[in-house]
């Protein structure tokens, strides 16, 4: 895995869960001191990925937590986020493929240089990416990580088998073939559809859900028949392809939880406690029920039984899964622990110990086990406002509206289609009782902490009598020229249309599924906004329904300067050429130039403040400089060689809908690389120069 102190990082999250922020803080500053990716050393991408990028954003958030609510560590300044950037930069040579599915190991110095004989990967390999490189991109700003993972998951997708929409084992990365066509819910493939979910409940994306929603019902069709597990070919799903499953089928009952389906979750569990029951622990492999006996004889201390567990408990408050938990412990203490920490079994029936402790019982089966003993307040933080990672990682639920960057549009396509799952309710025989994502499925905000006993119900949907569809039209809940697709509200509104609008690879998705309206009058009206919509795409100022570019002029009376840059507006502030027409200053560097802090920020009142891209939301960099006297805001960005013309992925500086984004109430522009030099080599050669910021041409 690597010389990088994985273990160290894999667990920052763990100290902190733990109320151990005294030894957390410490070992953060270790972690900052020492820790670094230029090594000649060649490493998985999937674990690199979900252990060390995973732990260092979970270790990043919620130090940032810390600071909020307990004012400590106020000296942290992104440092693990950097970190966490610098190694998704390495990472991302690995997407360098035909395919655009990543490379299974890379070197973490020379990329992917001497590593061409590999080729192969699994599909969880290949497919568990999307949750970390999405929260990258989301917190540094940067939407290439997202990009990159979006298109891997989404050409496995294209993958699966047509009929029964299972997946394969092992696939060809250059080709796409499938090499194995295996297919269960153990190893090789576990991951791959707790992302498919995970990614919807982080994101907000709905194409996930469905997604899901289709894989779901072919493994529970062919793989987990009446709740026995077996493993089948992808594509004769009526035959078994091997007789045993292995620990990490383990996870499913608490995935089945996510997707509400708690009634086949506690079938599913069923079976694996009696194995547990039988061995004490769950054995590496075992044989399909009815035997249920040992295959492989190692136990490696593995969390997905445990997190099972955990998410049933948090389900149904049933004490049997407790007293669950507590016969693991006593397990854990009479046949795993040793005198520097717990190992691993060699033998599950004789006992035997092996010489290794996996950084995973460290950061999710300890973390699993102590939550499910622990009280909502015994937490620094509500567990609500965040999915765990399949490493068990924590990230913030907010991300889904965090600097969500607008690709360009190279076509759009409008479609109806009647085979995706109602978002009402995820599945039609589903019983729910767990107080879950449904009840605000197009919320995504941060969820508050919800009495579990409130049970979201599916309702029929009252129909309307014509008159009132009649009277519905005439009202219009919105236009197509009035929409905004960041605006909450629209977006709503759009949903009781039974429209669903998914931003995916430069391309807008808009398709309307009538079922899934509020009522008949939405239904049509929502047929109507999609007639708009068509209309308006088909004419060259569709530009205007996204925010129009902005301007930055520059002059000097001493060296007769008078140049316009190109720049990009923001979503938060006031609007050059609506608010205002233009802002004229003199400009200031902020110090840190991050403006990520409003410590130090002295020099820039009554100036237009420069500040640099990364570490931390544009919105909270424009809330520092105008909290600090500055009457306007130019964002320049941190990577080498974008420009405005050149960059194909210009975008709009978001805001943070969970927040009150018009207490900014100044102006923010953001200029890429090249125009931001130009801009700063003209500042430090001219005494006089004078800045006007304004709407673009």
């Amino acid at each position: 895995m690597g010389n990088f102190s994985l273990t160290l990082v894999d667990t920052l999250d763990t100290l902190v869960l733990l109320d151990e922020t005294e030894e957390f803080e410490r070992v953060v500053k270790l972690v900052i001191a020492s820790v670094r990716f230029e090594q000649d050393i060649v490493v998985s991408v999937f674990e690199t990925n979900i252990r060390m990028v995973g732990g260092l954003l979970a270790a990043h958030v919620l130090a940032k937590e810390l600071q909020r609510r307990r004012g400590e560590m106020m000296w942290y300044r992104s440092e693990l986020l950097d970190l966490a950037q610098d190694l998704g930069y390495v990472l991302l040579k690995a997407f360098d493929s035909a395919t655009g599915m990543p490379y299974p190991r890379i070197n973490l110095k020379y990329g992917l240089d001497g590593l061409d004989h590999q080729k192969h990967t699994c599909a969880a390999c290949a497919g568990t990416m999307l949750l970390e490189f999405a929260a990258l991109s989301r917190l540094t700003g940067d939407p290439i990580f997202e990009e990159k993972s979006r298109l891997a998951m989404d050409y496995l997708w294209h993958k699966r088998h047509s009929s029964s929409s299972l997946m394969g084992h092992i696939i060809d990365v250059d080709s796409g073939d499938w090499i194995r066509r295996e297919s269960g819910i153990g190893a090789g493939l576990d991951s791959y559809y707790e992302y498919v979910l995970k990614t919807y409940i982080l994101l907000g994306d709905e194409t996930y859900l469905h997604r899901f929603h289709r894989h779901y019902q072919g493994l529970l069709k062919y793989v987990m028949v009446n709740s026995r597990m077996q493993d089948v070919h992808m594509h004769q799903p009526q035959s078994t392809s091997k007789p045993y499953l292995d620990a990490l089928t383990a996870f499913f009952p608490g995935l089945q939880v996510l997707y509400g389906d708690v009634e086949l979750a506690k079938d599913s569990f069923r079976t694996l406690h009696k194995v547990v029951q039988r061995y004490n622990f769950l054995p590496e492999a075992f044989t399909p029920e009815p035997e249920l006996r040992m295959y492989w004889a190692e136990s490696y201390l593995r969390p997905e039984f445990i997190e099972s567990t955990y998410f049933l408990y948090s389900a149904t408050k049933d004490p049997f899964y407790l007293e669950v938990g507590e016969n693991l412990v006593e397990s854990l203490e009479i046949y795993s622990r040793v005198k520097c920490g717990y190992a691993a079994l060699k033998d599950t029936n004789a006992g035997t110990h092996d010489d290794r402790m996996d950084s995973f019982f460290l950061s999710e089966t300890l973390k699993y086990l102590y939550l499910l003993f622990s009280e909502p307040e015994e937490l620094l933080v509500d567990l609500h406002d965040y999915i765990f990672t399949t490493e068990a990682h924590l990230l913030p639920v907010q991300l889904a509206r965090q600097n969500v960057t607008f690709f360009p549009r190279q076509h759009l396509e409008v479609h109806t289609h009647s085979e995706e799952p109602s978002l009402s309710c995820p599945s039609s025989h589903l019983v729910v009782n767990f107080s879950s994502i449904w009840d605000e499925f197009i919320d995504v905000s941060p969820l508050d902490s919800r009495d579990a006993s409130a049970v979201p119900q599916c309702r029929h949907r009252p129909e309307m009598s014509q008159t009132a569809q009649q009277q519905r039209l005439q009202q219009r809940s919105v236009f197509a020229s009035e929409i905004n697709w960041e605006n909450p509200e629209h977006v709503i509104l759009l949903a009781e249309m039974g429209i669903t609008v998914v931003k995916r690879d430069g391309t807008i998705l808009i398709s309307q599924d009538a079922a899934k309206a509020k009522h008949m009058g939405l239904a049509a009206e929502g047929m109507l906004f999609l007639q708009e919509i068509a209309q308006t795409f088909r004419q060259p100022s569709a530009r205007e329904l996204f925010f129009p570019p902005a301007a930055v002029r520059i002059t000097s009376e001493q060296t007769g300067l008078d140049r316009i840059l190109k720049a990009a507006p923001a979503q938060f502030g006031k609007q050059l050429g609506k608010d205002l027409t233009t802002l004229k200053g003199k400009l200031a560097y902020a110090d840190p130039p991050s403006a990520c802090t409003a410590d130090g920020l002295t020099n820039i009142r009554g100036n237009i403040a420069v500040v640099s891209r990364g570490s931390c939301m544009f919105v909270e960099k424009a809330r520092n400089v105008e909290g600090a006297g500055a009457v306007a805001m130019i964002v320049v960005d941190n990577k080498e060689g974008t420009s405005f013309q050149a960059d194909v992925s210009a975008f709009a500086m978001s805001g943070d809908p969970g927040s009150n984004n018009t207490a900014v109430t100044i102006p923010a522009l953001f200029l890429y690389d090249v125009e931001g030099k130009v801009l700063l080599d003209a500042f430090n050669r001219c005494d006089d120069l004078v800045v006007t910021m304004g709407p673009g041409q």
